[in-house]
């Protein structure tokens, strides 16, 4: 197995712990969360439509867009959710305490979604052992948070 896709996954996870303090403090600035989320939502639309212009990718045809499920449409939503709920929660956690958690949250739910099937996955049966992962995972960020 190729090293390039776990440590594309590292650096998306160090980026996402970056965020968390880079939000608190534009809030801090801006004076309110909504500020800082739409800030942060209208700088990646920018730097996205400079990305399309430079690398030439064709815009999707119209039929494509609306043969997309509704239900994926709810991603932005839940991108401005995590803006929101960073901001809420770096100041009292730090960001490690905030990163764990939002792990240990992504591993429930990551069962749960392995084992509905959910959002076009094929279904996977969750096992002992990974009950047990996420049990340890929940336990350390459990020691993290509550030093």
């Amino acid at each position: 197995m190729s090293l390039v896709p776990p440590l594309l996954a590292l650096l998306a996870g160090a980026i996402i712990a970056a965020q968390g303090p880079i939000y608190t403090r534009m809030t801090q600035g801006l004076s309110h969360p909504l500020n800082t989320t739409l800030l942060a939502f209208a700088t990646a639309s920018v730097v996205l439509v400079l990305l399309h212009l430079g690398t030439g990718t064709a815009l999707p045809k119209p039929a494509q867009v609306r043969a997309l499920p509704l239900w994926v449409w709810i991603g932005g939503v839940l991108g401005i959710c995590v803006v929101l709920l960073s901001i809420a929660s770096v100041p009292r956690l730090g960001a490690a305490g905030y990163i764990v958690a939002v792990i240990a949250g992504q591993l429930v739910a990551s069962l749960v979604f392995d084992q509905v099937g959910a959002f076009g996955l094929a279904a996977r049966p969750v096992t002992l052992q990974a009950l047990a992962g996420v049990a340890l995972m929940a336990g350390g960020a459990a020691l993290v948070i509550w030093r």
